[in-house]
């Protein structure tokens, strides 16, 4: 299949943002579909997808209300919904068996999808996936929904710079670019994010338990930043030790986003 960059399909009646960049191979059929993590958008892929368009076709989402997917006060999507969503896209495209690569909250997605879906996917790829998180709790949860909490996330994020949350999230700060401060500033613009942002805690509910965890068969590699910030390797091991078939890179010069650090790395444990 071939297609153009730029696309949007309809999921719950939400307008889904979603990219395909077709393969440079034309005798290729393979695809890969890659998920973002919280607060990012499937740009933050830009990196990898060139050297994956020589083996790959490459297809982006932006789960809502991220990137330039639908955003509304309405909005409570949850794992289960965008692992559903995820699905649907792939059905819209006429798409049966896959590889998935995850990042951070979209590593949680893919493993979703492999547990749910086990005939679809071929391989994993996760790049310090969101892992062992239980679902928000009842007193968050009443934070969340309080009716000024929107306006006190947009204050704090206004707040708080752009450019220094990414150079604290990396291992090395020289790697923060303007391309992605432009690109992770975007969305914070949007007024109508923060009242979805608070429908998302209230609604996200808790990572895969280890019970199926351990029934994922996908053949899965795992990368992830010695210097992650955020969610420490350990969490790396431990899902080494829950997944059948895994492998696990520890990256040493790299922090959480993964796809923006260490892109060369990552894509040549893909094939």
């Amino acid at each position: 299949m071939s297609y153009s960059n730029h696309h949007t399909f309809y999921y719950e009646e939400i307008a889904i943002d979603y990219r395909i960049y077709s393969s440079y191979n034309h005798d290729n059929s393979r695809t890969i579909l890659l998920l973002h993590g919280f607060l990012a958008s499937g740009s933050c892929f830009h990196r990898m997808i060139p050297e994956l368009r020589q083996r790959y076709q490459v297809v982006t989402l932006d789960f809502p209300p991220f990137g330039n997917s639908q955003k509304s006060a309405e909005i409570a999507f949850s794992y289960e919904d965008y692992t559903c969503l995820a699905a649907s896209l792939l059905d819209y495209l006429q798409i049966k068996k896959i590889d998935i690569g995850g990042h951070s909250m979209g590593g949680q997605i893919a493993m979703r999808l492999a547990y749910s879906y086990p005939d679809r996917i071929n391989k994993l790829f996760l790049f310090a996936p969101s892992s062992y998180m239980l679902p928000t709790d009842a007193f968050s949860s009443l934070i969340a929904s309080a009716s000024i909490f929107p306006a006190i996330m947009h204050l704090a994020f206004e707040a708080s710079s752009v450019v220094g949350f990414l150079r604290h999230l990396v291992a090395d700060p020289d790697k923060v670019t303007l391309r992605m401060v432009v690109a992770y500033s975007i969305p914070f613009m949007a007024k109508d994010l923060y009242p979805s942002l608070a429908s998302f805690i209230r609604t996200r509910g808790g990572d895969l338990p280890n019970d199926s965890l351990q029934q994922i068969q996908a053949d899965t590699t795992i990368f992830w930043g010695k210097k992650d910030p955020l969610l420490p390797p350990s969490i790396g091991y431990r899902l080494l030790a829950e997944l059948p078939n895994a492998t696990l890179h520890i990256l040493p010069d790299a922090g959480h986003l993964l796809p923006e650090e260490t892109p060369e790395t990552i894509v040549s444990y893909i094939e």
